[in-house]
């Protein structure tokens, strides 16, 4: 299925989230951290108007989750609320209105969508209007055995969340979450998703506390670890920590490191606003990447999180690995964003 993307002036991937949800005649079922974007917000109002059932996973609350602590006394204390998030929770509760079906999950940040039509999307992309109008984005469709994973993984997740609201001709009941936290053991895990589900101290919700799927950490150490000397080895992130560590111990800036040495040639791009100092490393540094990937010339991985600690070991993030065609495909939008930081 083909790779879409956002940048510049070309919101292909924006086109086709929006594509899918005017497409859809029976259900949606759409996760994300934010839904605060007017035009997808739209479409989606739009659909429940013409009969459409729409069920949305996200963070209920429309806060980040994000959690402080304090060294000396090991108090703890939420982030407050930004505009973007009042703006989120406005959406949210209109969707409501209208109908939608919605759950919460705390430590949400995975992003997908799926329709009746037996397609899906995996992005990088927020529905918000920085997302889906200014900044670089990516995403691949998704069918088959990884459209059933997903649609098997949203079902699990939205049925056991941490707040859950259902809304329905008019009729509107919030209920407290569900006894039982959630059972990744009754995932298949036989496609090329890959996850992080596990407890998260995003929030004070405590679905995931039973959770311990982390293979999409093993899957982005893994490409790392198997580049071979003279391979191009790409990487576009968000966010990257040098001292978030794999099973073993290794932190990938020691993979990094050890990848350069055998002769890897690394074409390594982050948001610029989030670089720190990694010694040995050159980083490309872009005014507004949010994409991100991980390939070689034989594996490739396009996921929703971040190359960092929370992302790889708490909460809910996924990805899914690519066909030779995929990873053709986001070498060019790699390219092009590299030479953008040059110019």
């Amino acid at each position: 299925m083909k790779v879409f993307y956002n940048n510049n002036s070309d919101r292909n991937l924006t086109r086709q989230v929006v594509g899918q949800i005017n497409n859809a005649k029976v259900w949606i079922k759409a996760c994300n951290l934010f839904f605060d974007d007017l035009d997808i917000r739209e479409a989606l109002l739009s659909a429940l108007d013409r009969g459409v059932a729409i069920f949305i996973l996200t963070n209920l609350d429309g806060v980040t989750g994000e959690v402080y602590t304090k060294m000396s006394k090991g108090k703890k204390w939420h982030v407050a609320q930004t505009t973007q998030n009042f703006m989120h929770s406005s959406s949210i509760s209109k969707l409501y209105d209208a109908g939608a079906h919605i759950s919460g999950l705390d430590g949400l940040h995975a992003k997908f969508i799926l329709t009746d039509a037996g397609t899906g999307l995996i992005t990088s992309l927020n529905f918000t209007p920085n997302s889906t109008k200014s900044i670089s984005e990516l995403g691949v469709c998704v069918n088959g055995k990884e459209y059933q994973e997903l649609e098997e993984i949203f079902d699990l997740i939205f049925l056991r969340p941490d707040q859950y609201r259902f809304a329905s001709q008019g009729s509107h009941f919030i209920y407290e979450r569900p006894s039982e936290t959630i059972d990744d053991s009754l995932l298949s895990k036989n496609s090329n998703i890959k996850m992080t589900l596990a407890p998260t101290d995003r929030g004070s919700g405590n679905a995931l506390s039973e959770c311990n799927i982390h293979d999409l950490r093993d899957e982005i150490f893994d490409i790392i670890n198997s580049a071979e000397p003279g391979e191009n080895l790409y990487i576009a992130t968000y966010s990257l920590h040098a001292d978030t560590v794999n099973t073993d111990g290794q932190t990938i800036g020691e993979a990094l490191v050890k990848a350069k040495k055998r002769g890897v040639n690394l074409k390594v791009l982050m948001r610029k606003d989030n670089y720190k100092l990694m010694k040995g490393l050159f980083i490309n540094l872009h005014e507004d990447n949010h994409a991100k990937a991980v390939l070689t010339s034989k594996r490739g991985i396009i996921f929703t999180g971040n190359l960092t600690t929370e992302s790889f070991e708490h909460g809910f993030d996924l990805g899914i690995t690519l066909t030779q065609e995929q990873i053709a495909d986001t070498k060019i939008f790699i390219d092009k964003l590299i030479e953008q930081t040059k110019q």
